[in-house]
Parts: C-alpha cells; structure tokens; sequence
C-alpha cells in the first residue's frame, strides 16, 4: 500500500504509470493486428504483393500526415489529441469488425482498416512525443523517454508471439474485438493523464470567430491558410535553430543507411549464411531485447545535461557495428559461429540504437520552445520516415548487384561519416545560436 502511495503521491510518477500502460496496450494491440492481418492476407491471396501493400498501409500515412500531426498538436489539448486518436483506433476497429461479419474477410475493410489505424498512430506517437514535458518534471525527461521505449520494446516483442497464438485460436472479426479493447484501455489511460498548465499556449481565437453570415467558404479558407502558416511557421522555426537543424540532417541521413539492415540481413540470414527461419527471427528479436534492455537502464540512469556526446558516440559505435556485421560474409565463419556472432552484434545494436534516440528527444524536449514541439517533432518524424524507403528501393537494387558484405560494410562506414560531420554540424550550429544570442537588442528587432 506504502508503494502504491508513493507512487502515486507524485503527479510525474503517476503519470508515467498511466502513460506506460497506454501506450503499451496501444502498441501491442497495433502490432498484433499487423501481423495477423498479414498472416489472414498471404492465407487469403497467397500474393506476396498483397503482403506488400500492408506495409505500405502502415508506413505511408505516417510520412504523409506526420506534419499534420505536428501542427494538430501544436494547436489542440494533447490529451484531448491522445484521447481522440485512441478512440478513432476503438471506433475503426468496430467498424472493421462490422464490415467482416456482414460481408466476411476481404481485401478492402482490411486495408481501409490499416490504414486508418497507421493514422490514429501517427497523431498518438506526435501527440506523445511532444507531450513529455507536459507531463513530467524536467529531471525525469530521459526515464519517461525511456519508458516510451520500453513500451514499444516490449510490444514488437510481444505482438508476433500473442499474435501468432491467437492467429490459430482466434477469428479475425474476434480478434479485431479484442485489439479494440486493447484500445480503449489505452483511452482510459490517457483520459487519466494530468497535463502541467501551460502559459505559452497559444490560442488561434480566429479560427473560432463567427464568421458573418455563415460564410462556409470563407471559414475554409482561414482553416486551409491557418493550416499552411502553422507547417510553415514549423519548417521556419527548425530553419533559424541550427543545432536542431544539425539534427535533424544526422536523423535523415543516419536511416537512409540504417534501413541496409531490414534490407541485407534477410538476405544475409536466408541466403548467405543459410540460418533457419527461427534462428532469424531469433537475431531479429535481439534487436528488440537491446533496445528494452538499454530503455530499462535509462530508466534509473542520471540524465545527462549534454545528450549531443551521446547522441555521437551512440552513431559512431552503431557504424562500427553495422562494419563488424559484414565480417560473416567477408571472412571464413561456420553457420553457428556466424549466428552466435549476429546475435550478439543485433542485441548490441538495440542497445545502441536507444543511446542515440533518447539524446535526440531529450534535447528537443529541452531546447523546443512549447508551441512548436509537436511540429518540430514531426519534421523529425517526417525526415527520418520520407527516406525510409527511398533506402529500400537503392539497398534493394543494389543487393543484386554487389555482395551483401560489401553494402553492411560501407553502410557502417557512411554512418561513422555521418557521425562525424554530424559532430562538425552540431558544433557550428551550437557557435552560431551563441553569436545569435549575443547580437545587441537593437540589431535584432530592426
């Protein structure tokens, strides 16, 4: 009881719990859905390019609408935003199911459904990303990012066991009632949420200005140039910070090489080193164990007042591990030596990966300025993506054409490029807002 109380004594710590809890059923429930819709599409088709449109369902709205997202959070309660992109999860799950019960299982209810869950996804992770220091104290910034992590973790690590599972118990229109419940505990959660009242909100009264005459047109035209001012106001703001700016450039950059790994490795595994389906599925889920692995440490570690050290040893050690993956095919290992190797080396990028994600949110969510965090994060979001699968297409055509080893080498090799002109960058971007900060009063409002 003294534990319950002390947990919930502070607004922060409570917080957190509620905040954990929602977005681990959120993201569980997402994933489980994914992977059997998947699983129902390839039964149901039996087409790989079927297959392939689900990933498009899921990955192409984000891109898309991500700026949106941004600047609806900028401008909305956030804890109205997370309630509602839960509860359009609750209402598009219910309408699947009813679209599968009158018409049984097909292509277009469960696309449609994809889709507009990737939606209610996209506007939950910017909602959230933003939210953080909203929602705790200034000092618990990393554990709460940590926590973020975490709960993803354990999702991509839950929801293909459970989903697999209920695939063989469950029927779809079933088991679309259930993700719909796992929704509507992570509305209950965020509905519990307690926000800090902020000062620096900034309230656009004249999209609620009655407009004479009931001029519908006119209101349309406000809401569409209201909506262009705020992403270009976004855009602008990200522009005249240089160090965000800086990394912004080392997020694009850095997963346009990173994405060699969902690209190469299913070839390395299947083809190359001729692993069984387990045993890589095995090294892809100590992918998920380092990164919840690496969230539960940040959790109690200190936080660091400079997360730009971090954030470049995280992506030189990441270059130097992407280089040691190449090793398998370029030097003579057995098949088990070279699994064993793999997974070592993909439970130490998990870890990696984390130490470079929590700097980079920690340092928008200190350094942002309230009313822009939400579209800020969203360009971040946008950026890292847009490219996403621009590095599919190159890796993908380049896997034809030169040796696997070769491109995990020179993908670790550009990221430890990247590394450094990203510590270059930040280093400019950090000499430049200093001399902007010390230009007199005058010289800045002519």
């Amino acid at each position: 009881m003294k534990i319950n109380d002390h947990v919930f004594s502070s607004p922060s710590n409570r917080n957190m719990l509620l905040f954990f809890t929602g977005k681990l059923a959120s993201v569980l429930g997402s994933g489980m859905y994914t992977f059997v819709v998947g699983l129902y599409i390839l039964k149901l088709t039996g087409s790989g390019r079927s297959f392939a449109v689900t990933m498009v369902c899921g990955l192409l709205p984000r891109i898309l609408l991500a700026p949106f997202a941004g600047v609806t959070a900028d401008r909305m309660n956030r804890r109205k935003l997370l309630v509602c992109s839960d509860l359009a999860a609750v209402l598009t799950l219910l309408l699947a199911f009813l679209a599968v019960s009158l018409g049984g299982v097909s292509l277009l209810p469960v696309y449609a459904s994809l889709v507009l869950l990737s939606v209610c996804s996209t506007f939950y992770g910017i909602a959230v990303s933003s939210s953080l220091l909203q929602l705790v104290d200034t000092g618990q910034i990393q554990r709460a990012g940590s926590l973020n992590q975490m709960a993803g973790s354990i999702g991509s690590l839950l929801a293909p066991v459970l989903g697999g599972m209920l695939y063989a118990m469950v029927p779809l229109k079933l088991f679309m009632l259930l993700n719909a419940a796992g929704f509507a505990v992570s509305t209950l959660m965020s509905y519990g949420l307690r926000f800090k009242p902020s000062a620096s909100t900034v309230v656009h009264s004249e999209l609620h200005d009655p407009v004479p005459g009931n001029d519908v047109p006119q209101v349309q035209t406000k809401v569409l140039a209201e909506l262009r001012s705020s992403l270009a106001g976004g855009i602008s703001y990200v522009f005249k910070k240089p160090v965000i700016r800086a990394v912004i450039n080392i997020v694009f950059w850095v997963n346009f090489f990173v994405v060699s790994l969902n690209v190469v490795m299913p070839f390395v595994a299947v083809k190359s080193l001729s692993l069984s389906s387990s045993q890589y599925g095995t090294i892809n889920a100590m992918l998920a164990a380092g990164v919840l692995a690496m969230s539960l440490l940040l959790t109690v570690r200190r936080q660091k007042s400079s997360p730009a050290s971090s954030l470049i040893l995280g992506l030189s050690t990441l270059g130097l591990l992407f280089i040691a993956m190449a090793f398998p095919m370029l030097f003579s290992f057995s098949t088990t030596s070279a699994y064993l190797f793999l997974l070592v080396l993909m439970f130490l990028v998990g870890i990696t990966v984390i130490n470079i994600n929590i700097p980079v949110q920690v340092y928008l969510q200190q350094t942002v300025e309230e009313e822009y965090r939400g579209r800020v994060f969203a360009v971040v979001e946008t950026a890292s993506g847009a490219i996403a699968p621009a590095g599919m297409i190159v890796y993908g055509l380049l896997l034809d054409r030169i040796p696997s080893g070769l491109l995990l080498l020179a993908s670790g090799v550009a990221i430890v490029l990247v590394a450094l002109l990203g510590r270059k960058g930040l280093k400019n971007g950090r000499e430049l807002e200093s001399m902007q900060e010390q230009e007199p009063l005058p010289k800045l409002h002519a």
